[in-house]
């Protein structure tokens, strides 16, 4: 069985990536694949969040026409208590809508499974499959994403409560001492970051699989996996090393891809939208509410789904290839992933011979 190395394992990848999607081509599957792939998280990639410049909490002088000074002095009025019922509920949807998100990426996770090792994308095999092991797979999501929030807060939250209360960022305070305080928060959130993402990135690539092929309950799986790394841990950080650049690289292509496609894309989508907006607008204007929400309605609903499909067209080739990419590096390593990614031909068995035609002895 082959045991690729994590440079070995690039080309086998490509190739599933043309074999699924290149031949022949299929718009359909794009879709498809790309839906899989972006609630099954099968796309590596960062998000790099920029903030801009604050606001300072006063103005520096009398400027009552000071739209910042108003906006600050109007929330200055609002008082959180008297809508605290509405936080409460804003909050309990928003955990609702995370663990439905949640629930839905380890189901798909096990879809994505099944669509690249089949290389067909289809969503109701693999959903019924893995059931009890996509199950279990969001026990730990569960306990990982707590435990992770926990750590953090731990980590970097309580330190900085406590240099806040002591007047770290007080105006008085020293340069210096702030940046030793922030600097030694963002090595620790690195540090941090650096372990989860390891651990999510084991459990993504190579948990699920046996998951999904043993059955095994979580422990045992990583107890199985922990046998495998120890026996050749070079490789392991060979493989976390490609990882994060083809991650990275993969960021890039998408960016120009992006780039590339917006605009031919803006005019598929954005025809039939003004379609409908247009006359959305018109009826708007003379009055006709009822008819406007309508077309406009439309017009929105028409250009979140344009633009959804445009962006799970755009990463198909990443939904295949980075699942790809870990089950090639894995399959010569365990073999029920091994004989799903290269069957043997069975052998051929030998042809009857009529009787009489047996040699002589």
């Amino acid at each position: 069985m082959n045991r690729l190395s994590a440079i070995d394992a690039f080309g086998p990848a490509i190739s599933r990536v043309s074999d699924m999607l290149f031949k022949p081509f299929r718009l359909g599957t794009w879709i498809k694949m790309g839906f899989i792939g972006l609630l099954g998280g099968g796309v590596a990639a960062f998000n790099m969040n920029f903030r801009g410049p604050m606001v300072p909490s006063r103005p520096a002088g009398n400027f009552p026409n000071d739209p910042f000074y108003e906006m600050r002095r109007a929330m200055g009025s609002i008082h959180l208590a008297d809508y605290a019922h509405l936080i409460m509920i804003g909050v309990a949807v928003g955990i609702a809508i995370a663990l439905v998100f949640l629930y839905l990426f380890c189901r798909f996770r096990f879809v994505l499974f099944d669509s690249v090792i089949s290389g067909k994308p289809t969503v109701g095999r693999g959903w019924r499959q893995y059931a009890s092991q996509a199950n279990r797979y969001f026990g730990f999501w569960l306990a990982f994403r707590l435990v992770m929030l926990v750590a953090i807060f731990y980590i970097v939250g309580v330190p900085l409560w406590h240099a806040y209360k002591s007047g770290v960022f007080g105006e008085d305070n020293s340069v210096i001492a702030l940046f030793q305080l922030l600097s030694s928060l963002a090595l620790r959130a690195i540090l941090i970051g650096a372990v989860f993402g390891i651990v999510s990135t084991l459990m993504k690539d190579f948990i699920m699989p046996i998951m999904a092929l043993d059955d095994l309950l979580i422990g045992d799986a990583w107890s199985s996996l922990w046998k495998v790394i120890a026996s050749e841990p070079a490789a392991w950080l060979g493989y976390i090393g490609m990882k994060v650049v083809f991650a990275i690289g993969a960021n890039i292509v998408l960016a120009i891809a992006g780039a590339i496609a917006a605009v031919p894309a803006f005019l598929i989508i954005g025809i039939p939208v003004a379609v409908l907006a247009v006359p959305g607008v018109i009826a708007l204007k003379a009055g006709a509410t009822v008819v406007a929400g309508i077309l406009l309605g439309l017009a929105a609903v028409l250009g979140a789904a344009g633009f959804c499909c445009f962006y799970m067209i755009l990463i198909a080739p990443l939904t295949v290839f980075f699942p790809a990419y870990a089950f090639y590096f894995f399959g010569g390593r365990y073999p029920k992933l091994g004989a799903l990614l290269w069957p043997q031909a069975p052998s051929p068995t030998p042809a009857p011979q009529m009787a009489g035609t047996q040699p002589a002895i």
